[in-house]
């Protein structure tokens, strides 16, 4: 049995999803990460050139701390969360937030679908991926690639709503 934190057990309990299966986790978004080190990366680079490093201190003292923070947490509440797969559903966690408690029964249907980009047709440079899931009252849920292993959550999620 996977270790749950006790604000998802007492949601898995309220709504009879059973013991929990297995654990997706997220990984941090490279967005986030570039803007958190974007600052202190410019601010040396701009000392550098100018021959001044006061300029630069002052970025790197007190600009780019409360930007890394923030980083630091927000990358600590994805990563502490992720997608949890019981016997009879799923729930999707960010930091101590349940987004999404779904029963099996819930579910009408889960696609996967990868996009794979390619510099002049031959070279590949990126791959987007998304994982969607269609809920039988209407509802559509994505999870995108911050979901380590995308493919594989999309097929045991396929195989466990049918």
């Amino acid at each position: 049995m996977i270790p749950t934190p006790p604000h998802l057990q007492s949601t898995a309990a309220e709504r009879d999803l059973g013991d929990c299966l297995r654990r997706y986790r997220r990984r941090p978004g490279v967005i986030g990460t570039f803007f958190a080190f974007a600052p202190l990366a410019g601010a040396l680079a701009l000392g550098l050139r100018e021959g001044d490093m006061t300029g630069a201190l002052a970025v790197v003292l007190f600009v780019w701390p409360p930007l890394f923070l923030w980083w630091c947490a927000l990358t600590r509440k994805r990563l502490d969360g992720g997608l949890y797969v019981f016997t009879g559903g799923f729930a999707e966690v960010y930091g101590r937030k349940v987004r999404h408690a779904i029963a099996w029964a819930e579910v009408r249907s889960v696609r996967y679908q990868g996009t794979e980009f390619r510099f002049s047709y031959v070279v590949p440079f990126a791959y987007v991926a998304r994982c969607t899931i269609e809920l039988r009252d209407g509802g559509v849920i994505e999870f995108d690639g911050t979901y380590r292993t995308l493919q594989r959550l999309a097929e045991d999620l396929h195989a466990r709503s049918v």
